[in-house]
């Protein structure tokens, strides 16, 4: 398996899991290498929401 291919699915099963979930992971992870990443998939998915709802036609701005 490819490095891209793996990259690609770690990030395609974060956006799976709940941001309240990502959050809770973030706050209660004792390891601050560990607390890094995971505020950064949370960070990721957050966005990746964000940019769906700005999307929608009926999004006014």
């Amino acid at each position: 398996m490819n490095s891209k291919k793996i990259f690609d699915d770690l990030l395609n099963k974060a956006e799976s899991v709940s941001l309240e979930d990502l959050m809770n992971e973030t706050l209660n992870e004792t390891d601050p290498e560990k607390k890094k990443v995971l505020n950064s998939l949370y960070t990721y998915v957050l966005d990746k929401k964000q940019d769906e709802v700005i999307r929608r036609k009926d999004f006014i701005r």
